[in-house]
């Protein structure tokens, strides 16, 4: 693989560490009282209002608002990871190989778990003004934008590992094939 694939992905990690560093200080400033997941993926309006409300009266809720714009930043370096490590896995796959071209068909994963964490941020500022009274429906579509974006980030991870493991065996097949030819 070559050297400039191998930067990106390592820019990209390093990246997206940084700011998820950086996120998860945000999160904690929030008094946010739930593992964020936990928050994302609860379906219920009322149990958002509860949390909400909580930090609006203890008056952390601006922090909140704040954490909201700085996960844009995690947003766009998971972005880069994903499709500079999908590429990657792409690349590691021979030349004109139907798994090259299977890999390829996938970078577009890369794109798909930051898209819906950007849905995900936006329903998050339509509850926010008023969140004692948040709608039910905008609360589901909420849950489901993080369950998606979740399962994009096991796919993007899970087919690293697998396309990368087939590649690298597809390569040694290869190459013993020609010694022996």
């Amino acid at each position: 693989m070559e050297w400039k694939t191998v930067s990106l992905v390592a820019a990209g990690f390093a990246a997206q560490r940084v700011t998820q560093t950086v996120l998860d200080g945000f999160y904690a400033r929030s008094g946010y009282p739930v593992p964020y997941y936990t928050g994302q993926l609860s379906f219920s309006a009322s149990k958002l209002s509860g949390w909400y409300t909580g930090m609006e009266r203890d008056g952390t809720l601006d922090v909140y608002w704040q954490t909201q714009f700085v996960d844009f930043a995690f947003i766009a370096a998971t972005a880069l990871f994903f499709t500079a490590l999908l590429f990657a896995v792409a690349r590691a796959f021979p030349a004109g190989s139907g798994g090259r071209t299977f890999a390829r068909r996938l970078i577009w994963f890369g794109l798909a778990a930051p898209l819906l964490d950007v849905l995900e941020n936006l329903l998050s500022f339509v509850m926010l003004p008023d969140p004692g009274a948040i709608s039910p429906v905008v609360a589901l579509l909420y849950s489901s934008a993080a369950a998606l974006k979740f399962a994009c980030f096991f796919a993007v991870y899970l087919w690293a590992a697998v396309g990368l493991t087939t590649a690298a065996v597809v390569r040694i097949r290869g190459r013993r094939a020609a010694a022996t030819a």
